[in-house]
C-alpha cells in the first residue's frame, strides 16, 4: 500500500521555492501572478488531492523495470 502526503507540483514551477510561490499565487486571486500561474498548471489544482491510481501505476511500471534480473551462468 502506498502512502502520499500531497500532490507533485506541475512541471517547471522552479523547485521547492517555486512550488511555494505557485501555491500562494493560485490560492490568491489578487496575487500579481495569479492568472499566469493558474494557466501554468492543471485547471483545478489541489495540492492535497493525490491520484493514487496514477501513483500506483507509476510505481508498478518502475518495479517492472527495476526488478532483479535472473542471473545466467556462463560456461567456459
Amino acid at each position: 500500500m502506498l502512502e502520499a502526503a500531497g500532490r507533485c507540483p506541475p512541471e517547471d514551477v522552479g523547485g521547492a521555492s517555486g512550488y511555494t510561490e505557485y501555491l500562494d499565487a493560485i490560492r490568491d486571486p489578487t496575487h500579481p501572478e495569479h492568472e499566469q500561474m493558474r494557466l501554468r498548471g492543471p485547471e483545478q489544482f489541489d495540492p492535497n488531492v493525490v491520484d493514487r491510481k496514477a501513483l500506483e501505476a507509476a510505481v508498478n511500471a518502475l518495479s517492472e523495470i527495476w526488478k532483479p534480473r535472473r542471473r545466467t551462468t556462463r560456461s567456459k
